[in-house]
This record gives structure tokens, sequence and C-alpha cells, in this order.
């Protein structure tokens, strides 16, 4: 039986490392960090295993202490793995569903008490003791050590219940195999000491997992981020507009008859703010709102510069400390220039606003503008600048989202939410 067990744990070890070589020869996500977790704390538990077979029964003088530590690397891992996979299962769910933060910390707790009371097992033998003879036995409190990995199981299944709408029923099914399957390994184990399943189990289900969910969401990110990359060329095209660059240029040159010191400033911003349009092609990530908002800022100066008696600009930052993609806030800023201030004949205000809520940061982009009515709202009717296109990239790089109201001869507002993130997992 020994050598039955011994080869099981090193095909499930083996199958586990190709599993982690493959993820870490990609890019890494929070998601793929977790299953990499996961794939690490399993092989770990395995070779703590594997001193159970090869080390138990035998009289050479270091192996004794060769199992100890082999068996308490086992016995901790078996909830730090459970723990991880909690952690990839809320990171899973939490774009679709916010998961409550209490099932996490419950999560983390329990794996703490399961970890101090195998490390309080080489005094007290609660869990398990070797004896004189180098043989493994199971303590009186072995029952408890069964019960708090299953009370962890009981926490996924309870994320699993309350947040099944995160879920699709594809994923569900797949997801539930690290239940089904350990659990089922387990049982037999307990009943049958001396057969080793539960490697066997949990590397099946994340072989599962793997196959079905995680390779997917791999070609699901390399496609988004081709997306990413025509949204961000499309939005610099949309940004540089010949008529913008003519009528600014055109502006530069009277003010170098009229103020040259005020052409120079001009000239400044107009060069910034080429150049961030440029450097957008090269961010894939969020940026802090501060840069964004410098951004607007060297836009609606320019505008300001060219039609002075029209455009009034009132800035209510109150928040600032968060990120967002870039050109997102201007787009929008300069919609409500447009369409919103410049659509009446004596010119209008622009109101930008930033706000926090618990959950939540927004940004308020308000014109005074003629409006229009909701049932002719569509985005590349009304504007050149690409509304959809900044929709898009808020959901794929921060889950945000892009509100407009407008009310004919009142007004639009347009309000862009972005969530906070969580931490702890």
């Amino acid at each position: 039986m020994r050598a039955i067990n011994v080869v099981l744990d090193l095909y499930s070890a083996l199958f586990s490392f190709i599993m982690l070589y493959h993820l870490l020869s990609k890019k890494k996500d929070k998601l793929r960090l977790w299953f990499i977790r996961m794939c690490v704390i399993n092989i770990f538990m395995i070779l703590g295993d594997m001193t159970n077979w090869l080390f138990e029964g035998f009289g050479q003088p270091w192996y004794p202490a060769a199992l100890w530590i082999g068996i308490l690397l086992f016995w901790s891992c078996t909830s730090l793995i459970m723990l991880a996979f909690t952690g990839y299962l809320i990171t899973f769910i939490s774009p679709r569903v916010q998961v409550h933060k209490a099932f996490w910390n419950a999560a983390v707790a329990v794996c703490a008490v399961h970890i101090s009371c195998c490390f309080l097992s080489i005094y007290n033998g609660m869990f398990f003791t070797i004896t004189s003879e180098n043989l493994y036995q199971r303590g009186d409190w072995f029952w408890l050590s069964q019960a708090i990995p299953i009370l962890m199981y009981g926490l996924d299944v309870a994320i699993f219940i309350v947040y099944k709408s995160g879920l699709s029923p594809r994923d569900f099914r797949i997801l539930t195999s690290y239940i089904f399957l350990p659990l089922l390994a387990e049982g037999i184990q307990m009943f049958h000491y001396g057969v080793a399943l539960l490697n066997v189990g949990i590397t099946v289900s994340f072989f599962i997992i793997y196959i079905n969910i995680q390779s997917e969401q791999e070609l699901r990110l390399e496609r988004q981020e081709r997306e990413l990359a025509e949204a961000r060329i499309n939005t610099l095209l949309s940004q540089i507009k010949p008529h913008f660059l003519y009528n600014t240029l055109n502006a530069i040159r009277r003010l170098c008859d009229i103020d040259p010191a005020q052409a120079k400033e001009v000239i400044r911003d107009f060069t910034l703010f080429l150049r961030a349009n440029m450097d957008s092609l090269e961010s894939k990530a969020p940026i802090p709102f501060e840069q964004e908002l410098l951004h607007t800022q060297r836009y609606l100066n320019l505008e300001q510069q060219r039609h002075r008696e029209r455009l009034r600009v009132v800035y209510r930052i109150g928040v600032m400390d968060f990120y967002i993609p870039s050109l997102t806030v201007q787009p929008i800023v300069e919609n409500a220039v447009r369409y919103g201030a410049f659509s009446r004949e004596e010119g209008g205000t622009v109101l930008l606003q930033t706000e926090e809520t618990e959950r939540f940061y927004r940004i308020i982009i308000q014109d005074d503008g003629l409006g229009f009515r909701d049932e002719i709202v569509e985005p590349e009717k009304r504007s050149h600048v690409g509304i959809q296109n900044v929709k898009e990239r808020l959901a794929l790089l921060c889950g945000g989202t892009l509100e407009i109201q407008s009310k004919a001869g009142v007004g639009t507002t347009a309000v862009i939410t972005i969530p906070k993130k969580e931490t702890g997992t």
C-alpha cells in the first residue's frame, strides 16, 4: 500500500507542477495568483504526506524528525489550501457580485485555529502523535481536526448559495467539484486509514477547474487585452480631430499678435494635451484621477482661450485619491462643452465634481446646455468622442459605469461610478 500511495502522491504532485509551470509563464492577475497559491500549497501538502509513507516505521536516526516535519506540513496545508480556494472563489465572483468580507474573515479565523491546533499537537498530541517506534497515530481530538476543515468547506458552500447569481450554472458545477471530490476522499480516509486519496481528490478538482475555468479565463484576458488595445487606438483617433487642431492653432496664431506671453502658455497646454493623448496608447492600467483631471483641465484651458466669453468652468473636487482609466473624464467633458455649453448662443457652464460614498467614487460632469430627449441618446449620433468606447474601458479596467441623463432645455449630466476595491482577498 505504501508504494501505491507514493505513486498516487507523485502523480498528483506532477500534475500540480505542470499547472504551476504554465501559470507562472503567463501574465499574473489576481485570480491567477490565487490559483498559483493553491497549486503551491497542494505541492507542499503532497510532500508532507509522502513522508508518512517513506519514513514511518523505519528506524533511521533522522526519520522521526522528518516524519514530524512532514506531518505538520501536511496538516497545516489542509486548511491553508482551503483558505486559498476561498480567496479564489471570492475573487472569481467579485466582478459580478460583491462578496461580504465576513466570509473571508471567518475563513481566515478558522484556518488560524486549525494551524494553531496542529502546532499544539506537537506537545499534547491532540490531533496526532508519533510513537517511540516512529509510527503515526491519531490523537483523541482527531475528530476536531476533521471538523474544522469541514467548517471551512461549509463557508465555501455558503458563498456558493448566497452568491449563486454571480456564477453561471457551468461555473457553479465546476467550482463545486472542489467541495465534493476532496470531501469524498477525506470521508474514505477517515474510515480506511492507509488509503491516500485526499491529495488525489484535491488535484483532480484543481485540474477540472484549471481546464474548464482558468484556461478559459486566460483566453478571455488575452481577448480583453486586444480589445483594450483597439479601444485605446480608437480613443486617440476620436480625440485628436482635425478641426480641433486647426482651431487651436488658429487661436494661438491670433494670440501671437495680441498677447505673445499668453500664446506661450497656450502652446504649453496644447503640447501637454497632445502628449497625454499619445501616452494613453501605453496606458494599460488605470491612472490616478489627479492625472486625468490635469489632462482635462488642459483641454478646458484651451477651449477657454478660444471662447473666453462662452465657456465657464466650475470645479468641485471632493476626492482625488482613486484610479480611473486614462481618457475617460476628458472625452465626457468635451461632450459637455461642445454639445452642452456651446449649444446655447451665449455659451454655458460645465461643472466637474467628484464625491465619495462607502462603496464608490463618483465623477459628475454637468452642463446647462439645451439637452436632448432620452430616445435619441445614441453615442454615435450625439458625439464623435465615443461614449461607448469610454463605457467599455471603464467596465473592463475597473468595473466602472457611465450613465448619462438629459433633459431638453435644462442640460445633461454624466455620472462615472468607480467601485472601491476590496482588500484582504
